[in-house]
């Protein structure tokens, strides 16, 4: 049932890739807009609906870091989306944006932001990679998310961002 709607978003994905590409005379032109619709599907319409649904109407502040663009959502109120995951959760990355009680500090941020990458290169199959990672970990009898390849990439990216390890606390 589930591939079932998989390749129902997959036919719509491509449905519009084949329509934007027919609509832009300027070949760099469609593939920005192609990148942007991947990218928006459904990370960033996600990270919107949260915010709306947390009663925050519009981002704290939108940041570049390392080429990428990161729509800042730091608000208390994120803390009702936070209650319903099942353990701590300090920032929750949602295609371009970043969910925070308050400000994000230096490696946190950068974590996310590799996480904005991430949802960058997956598009619309990043949360079934990454739901599958933890999947995988699980079922190998390691840590769901410690042990998650996206997690672990991010983990990196911070570490080299903060010039050596972090503290597998703050995380």
């Amino acid at each position: 049932m589930s591939f079932r709607y998989a390749a129902l978003v997959l036919d719509a994905w491509l449905a519009v890739v084949h329509w934007l590409a027919r609509s832009f005379h300027d070949r760099d032109a469609a593939r920005a807009a192609i990148h942007d619709a991947w990218r928006g599907l459904p990370g960033d319409a996600l990270g919107k609906a949260v915010m709306r649904g947390c009663g925050i109407e519009a981002p704290t502040r939108i940041v570049q870091v390392g080429g990428v663009t990161a729509v800042m959502v730091e608000d208390p109120r994120v803390e009702r989306w936070f209650r319903a995951h099942l353990m701590p959760v300090q920032a929750q990355t949602l295609g371009r944006y970043i969910l925070a009680r308050g400000p994000v500090a230096p490696d946190i941020l950068a974590h996310e932001v590799e996480h904005i990458r991430q949802w960058s290169r997956f598009g619309p199959l990043y949360l079934p990679a990454y739901f599958g990672s933890s999947a995988a970990a699980w079922l190998r009898g390691r840590r769901p998310y410690w042990d998650n390849a996206f997690e672990a990439a991010a983990r990196r990216r911070a570490e080299l961002e903060a010039g050596g390890p972090r503290d597998a606390a703050k995380s």
